[in-house]
């Protein structure tokens, strides 16, 4: 299957391109990047001929012009991990993923709908980030809670119940695989997921190995999909 990633140069984003360059499910992975990737001589060979990679502009976030579709034609999955902590966060929490998925429904669902095969958009959110943060008075990181429950809200909102699937995972602290975290006491805490547990459920669940019981994912549901 081909998919497509946003945020590959991040934590949660490496490590799932990693995940998917190795998962025999995914035949094909197309990453959006802002830059080039650095790590890319690292990888295999086998690895490399899994890897497409689209360097954008700042406005192709926002049109998705014809040369960025064609790149993506075939596309069956979207995981998407790009974020933003900086001043820029409204429009990279809230209108770089909303107008992806809106290009997603409406230039690569069409065709697999035909084929009787679904699109999934699977979107990298926060733990306990409430929709109504769009709106509600917040006293601490107000701009970036707001983008991103603005975010979480109109991509799960493009969702049509047929062929066209959006998902909110509701990552908790996520940690490193070779950290000073990760051993079983710190692994005991609660909400704590590595890296390579989400990588493993958000490759599972773009390419729709599982079906999540919500349709915001919240962390219990992680170890289910690890290998």
């Amino acid at each position: 299957m081909k998919l497509i990633l946003s945020g590959p140069t991040g934590r949660i984003g490496s490590a799932t391109l990693r995940y998917c360059l190795d998962s025999p499910s995914v035949t094909s992975l197309v990453i959006l990047s802002r830059r080039p990737l650095p790590f890319e001589a690292e990888l295999s060979p086998s690895q490399r001929s899994k890897l497409q990679i689209v360097v954008m502009a700042r406005e192709d976030y926002l049109t998705y012009p014809p040369h960025i579709m064609d790149q993506l034609q075939g596309a069956e999955g979207c995981i998407w991990a790009l974020g933003s902590k900086t001043s820029a966060s409204k429009e990279v929490e809230l209108d770089y993923p909303v107008k992806a998925a809106t290009a997603f429904k409406t230039h690569l669902m069409p065709q697999l709908k035909a084929q009787g095969k679904k699109f999934r958009f699977v979107f990298v959110s926060g733990f306990l980030l409430k929709e109504s943060w769009a709106t509600d008075k917040l006293w601490f990181f107000a701009d970036y809670r707001k983008a991103k429950a603005g975010g979480l809200h109109y991509t799960l909102a493009l969702d049509d119940g047929d062929a066209f699937n959006t998902l909110g995972v509701m990552t908790s602290n996520v940690i490193l695989e070779k950290s000073l975290w990760d051993n079983p006491v710190f692994l005991a805490f609660p909400r704590q997921v590595t890296t390579k547990t989400l990588a493993s459920a958000l490759t599972k669940m773009a390419t729709g190995q599982v079906v999540p019981s919500s349709r915001k994912v919240l962390h219990p549901e992680f170890s289910k999909f690890v290998d």
